[in-house]
C-alpha cells in the first residue's frame, strides 16, 4: 500500500528546542534498531482538524448538556489513540542496516540503500524516507522479512560523499498522525571526477611492458585486422585498408608483451588540478572501453598497467581521491 503525503514538516532540527532529537540520530556505524527512544510521533494537518473538531464537539455537547454528544466525542478520542498507536507501532522496532552506494561521477546523484529489517510477525505498511524535504520511495515491509528502501543525494564533487542524516517515517493506517524518526548511518560513496567531454593520450604516453601471451594484444606475429576501437594504438593502424574503405583498422597480433598505455599526471595539459583530473578520467575510460592494457600515475601513488573493470574502478577511485584525506 503505498503513501503520498501530500503534507510537509519543517525540518526540526533547525529548531534549538528539539536538538536533543539530533543528537540522538547518530550517526550510527553499520546498524541501528528503532526502538522508543528514537521514535517521534506528531499530528498531521488532518489530525490537527480532528482534534478541533473533538473540541467542538466537546464544547457543543457541555453547552447543550447532550449526552450523545458526549459519547460521540470520547468514541471518536479512543479512535484517536488506538490510531496513534498503530501509526507508531508501524514503524517502531525496525532493524535499519546500511545499504551502501555504488560509485557514482561527479554531478549524478549517488544513490544509497538502507535495509529494513522487520523482526515481529506484523506487516510493516507505507514506509516512507525522505531527504532534506525530497520523499523519494515508499516500501511495505513484509512480516519477518527485509526490504531496501533507496534515497538520492546529489554528489556536487569529487571524494567521498557521506548519505547524511535522512527521514524514516509513516502514516498508515488513518493519516492523523506521522511516526518519524531521523537516523544517519555510516554511509558514503565514492565520487569519480567528472569525465572530460573528450581527450587524447599525450605523445609518448604508451610504453611496451608486460610478457603476457592474450590474442590481439601482442606484438611479433601479425593475425589479422579488426575494425578501430577506441584506444587502439594509432601505430597499429592499417592504412592501407583504411584507404580501400574509408574505415579505421587496427592490425592484430599474437605473442609478445602487450602494448600498454601510461596515463601520466606529468604529461596532461591542463590549467587546474580538477581539470587535469577530468582528462585523465576520460583518459581511463576511453582505455578501458578500447580493452588497452593502461596504468595511472599520480604523485605519490601508481596503478601498474592492467586491465578489466575492477583495474578501472581502481584507477577511478585514485582519481576521485587524489589530494583527499
Amino acid at each position: 500500500m503505498s503513501l503520498t503525503s501530500k503534507f510537509r514538516f519543517l525540518d526540526f532540527s533547525r529548531r534549538p528546542a528539539l536538538k536533543f532529537i539530533t543528537r540522538r540520530s547518530g550517526p550510527f556505524d553499520g546498524e541501528v534498531t528503532l526502538d522508543k527512544n528514537r521514535v517521534y510521533i506528531l499530528p498531521t494537518k488532518i489530525g490537527v482538524l480532528f482534534s478541533l473538531l473533538l473540541i467542538i464537539l466537546l464544547l457543543g455537547s457541555v453547552n447543550y448538556g447532550k449526552s450523545l454528544g458526549y459519547m460521540l466525542v470520547f468514541l471518536l478520542a479512543g479512535v484517536g489513540n488506538i490510531a496513534m498507536l498503530a501509526i507508531w507501532r508501524n514503524i517502531a522496532g525496525l532493524r535499519l542496516r546500511a545499504g551502501g552506494c555504488a560509485p557514482v561521477f561527479a554531478g549524478e546523484q549517488a544513490r544509497f540503500a538502507v535495509q529494513l529489517q522487520n523482526p515481529n510477525p506484523l506487516m510493516r505498511y507505507s514506509i516512507a524516507i525522505s531527504q532534506d524535504g525530497n520523499e523519494f520511495e515508499v516500501v511495505d515491509v513484509p512480516a519477518d522479512g527485509v526490504v531496501q528502501i533507496h534515497f538520492n543525494k546529489p554528489a556536487e564533487q569529487r571524494g567521498l560523499l557521506r548519505a547524511g542524516r535522512f527521514r524514516l517515517y509513516t502514516e498508515f493506517p488513518t493519516g492523523l498522525f506521522v511516526a518519524w524518526t531521523w537516523i544517519e548511518l555510516n554511509m558514503q560513496a565514492v565520487v569519480y571526477p567528472k569525465p572530460a567531454v573528450s581527450a587524447q593520450p599525450p605523445v609518448g604516453s604508451s610504453i611496451v611492458c608486460g610478457s603476457d601471451d592474450l590474442h590481439g594484444d601482442g606484438l611479433e606475429e601479425y593475425t589479422g585486422l579488426r575494425k578501430y576501437q577506441l584506444g587502439d594504438s594509432w601505430r597499429h593502424v592499417s592504412w592501407k585498408a583504411t584507404a580501400r574503405s574509408d574505415e579505421l583498422y587496427t592490425k592484430q597480433f599474437a605473442g609478445g608483451a602487450p602494448e600498454s598505455q601510461w596515463i601520466d599526471w606529468h604529461t596532461i595539459t591542463a590549467t587546474t588540478t580538477e581539470q587535469r583530473l577530468s582528462i585523465m578520467t576520460r583518459l581511463v575510460l576511453d582505455a578501458e572501453t578500447g580493452h588497452s592494457h593502461y596504468g595511472l600515475r599520480l604523485p605519490g601513488v601508481e596503478a601498474a598497467p592492467e586491465r578489466g573493470n575492477q583495474h578501472c574502478q581502481h584507477c577511478l577511485k585514485l582519481l576521485a581521491l587524489h589530494e583527499h584525506s
